[in-house]
């Protein structure tokens, strides 16, 4: 196994929401970056605290940084995630890196994520915050 790349402690955050699971179901995503603009880690929140699909979320979503502070690239990611039978993500984490990897193709595939949208519709960076709702620190989750 590689070795993993530590991200900084003040780090470039970006928030947007996306829908998954019909019924109108939203997703807030952050996203964090290296000093170099490579992203490093993802949050992902939706639902009440304690639903389970508010857990996988959160869970899917530390796996998807690990990988990604471990050297995976999201394609590689989008090629393994459950999809159905018209090739749609079957999960939220898979919907998430369908839109990661649909916003790299589109930049530049050689550039990483750095698109900035946020949940209240406006431009441009978004302050990352160290804790969530529930005091957890992010930074040393993931």
């Amino acid at each position: 196994m590689g070795e993993r790349r530590i991200l900084p402690q003040r780090r470039r955050a970006e928030t947007f929401e996306i829908e998954w699971g019909g019924l109108g179901k939203r997703f807030a995503v952050t996203l964090g970056f290296y000093d170099d603009g490579a992203l490093g880690e993802v949050f992902i929140t939706g639902g009440k605290s304690g639903e389970v699909v508010e857990a996988i979320a959160r869970d899917a979503a530390v796996v998807l940084s690990l990988a990604l502070q471990y050297g995976a690239e999201i394609g590689s990611v989008a090629t393994a995630i459950t999809r159905d039978g018209s090739e749609a993500p079957s999960s939220i984490l898979g919907a998430v890196v369908d839109e990661l990897k649909g916003s790299q193709t589109r930049l530049d595939e050689s550039q990483p994520v750095t698109s900035e949208r946020r949940a209240d519709g406006g431009s441009g960076p978004v302050a990352p915050s160290p804790t969530d709702e529930g005091g957890t620190r992010h930074d040393d989750a993931v």
